[in-house]
């Protein structure tokens, strides 16, 4: 009987071998990809502008309104009513809450505190800031 010869199972050994380590790596490529793309996309989808719209009502325009605490506390929810109808609308829940307000002695608003809250499918957002007027 003659010698076998297995150098061909060898070589169709290596080849599958390198055929299953290409097919793992381009798998792992592809989950990059697809990792980096959803990063990117909850990055742009991040309301930052809402958030500092809220913000932005909380601290400077209700200051305007800092005159007696009465009209203050009012305007305060008024607002309040028409930014969670607004952001209703969009489909995520904003509000604006006062929640302590500082007077002088005369009467007239030191400063106050504001509950700013704000929600959607993808961010949860709460802060609480102190604004002197």
């Amino acid at each position: 009987m003659a010698c076998l010869n297995d150098e061909g199972q060898i070589i169709i050994i290596l080849a599958l071998i390198i055929s299953i380590l290409l097919a793992g790596l381009s798998l792992v490529y592809t989950q990059n990809l697809i990792a980096g793309s959803e990063s990117g996309a909850s990055q742009l989808s991040f309301p930052k502008n809402e958030i500092r719209d809220l913000k932005t009502l909380a601290t400077e325009k209700l200051k305007e309104y800092a005159t007696s605490r009465e009209n203050f506390l009012n305007y305060a929810e008024q607002m309040n009513k028409q930014v969670e109808e607004l952001y209703a609308s969009h489909g995520s829940y904003a509000n604006i809450e006062v929640i302590d307000v500082k007077t002088s002695t005369g009467g007239t608003i030191t400063s106050y505190t504001v509950k700013i809250v704000f929600s959607n499918t993808e961010v949860e957002y709460e802060d609480t800031q102190t604004v002197v007027v």
